[in-house]
């Protein structure tokens, strides 16, 4: 779908959507007009955004891939994947997570890929996979400056994909050395196990979802470069994040990333 907003539209929405996240305060689904954004509008607004973020929270590093599976688009009332740009200071290794900015925020286990070679296309899964040097395994942190997670497709998108955090574990993994379509992980929260999910839940492969960000981008004049970071998309539905947890994501070869989330009367970082 086109897009029905003009640039300075787009601007004065990206601009709102900066400030909330610096806030931490959600905005009202009228204030962002969200039921009349387009998807073509979401990019518009999101590059507004972000291009305001990157001078506090550094140059653009990768990407996270979001809504790459049947469980995350049914819970998030979307039919498609969409991106979001993944900022230099959002990135942290596991440990405890300074959430004092985030505003309801739940968390994502995930296969990232950091790339040796640029991606052109036509890009088919074959080549996005040998385009990758390194696999990770993370948690990604996902937040909605929308109040109550009341968001549309259009609005998910100018939103960053709900973007907030990527946490990433120690191991970094060859990928010859696995079948990322067949690793499996499992979430536990608080000693719990809470969801259970395998790398052929995002678009059948992480593959796939590389070499489908890979094409998008394109037709956005952006471009996949060496050393990019990509995060393909949760293997399990969203996992609650509340103050106080303590959530451990346990990859089947790629061992664990767990995060904390400090107790609502701890204000320390």
């Amino acid at each position: 779908m086109s897009r029905t907003i003009d640039d300075a539209q787009a601007d004065r929405l990206g601009k709102r959507l900066a400030a909330a996240y610096r806030r931490g305060d959600p905005l009202d689904p009228s204030d962002l007009s969200a039921d009349e954004l387009t998807v073509a509008d979401g990019y518009a607004v999101q590059r507004a955004a972000l291009d305001r973020r990157e001078d506090e929270e550094g140059p653009t590093v990768g990407y996270k891939v979001g809504f790459t599976s049947q469980a995350i688009q049914s819970e998030l009332g979307v039919d498609a994947p969409a991106y979001g740009r993944v900022l230099a200071d959002t990135v942290q290794s596991e440990g405890r997570v300074d959430a004092s900015g985030l505003v309801d925020p739940k968390v994502e286990p995930e296969l990232a890929v950091q790339l040796e070679a640029p991606l052109d296309p036509p890009v088919t899964p074959i080549d996005a996979l040998d385009a990758v040097g390194a696999v990770v395994p993370v948690i990604e942190i996902v937040d909605s400056r929308v109040r109550d997670w009341q968001m549309t497709a259009g609005s998910a998108v100018a939103d960053n994909a709900l973007a907030a955090r990527v946490v990433h574990g120690d191991r970094i993994a060859d990928p010859s050395d696995l079948d990322l379509a067949l690793e499996g992980v499992e979430v536990r929260r608080n000693g719990e196990r809470v969801a259970t999910g395998v790398g052929a839940d995002v678009l059948g492969s992480p593959a796939r979802v590389v070499a489908w960000l890979a094409e998008t981008l394109a037709d956005h004049g952006r471009r996949l470069g060496a050393g990019d970071l990509v995060s393909t998309g949760s293997l399990t539905e969203l996992v609650a994040f509340e103050p106080g947890d303590t959530i451990s994501a346990r990859f089947a070869s790629l061992g664990s990333v767990t995060v904390a989330r400090p107790p609502a009367n701890d204000s320390s970082p």
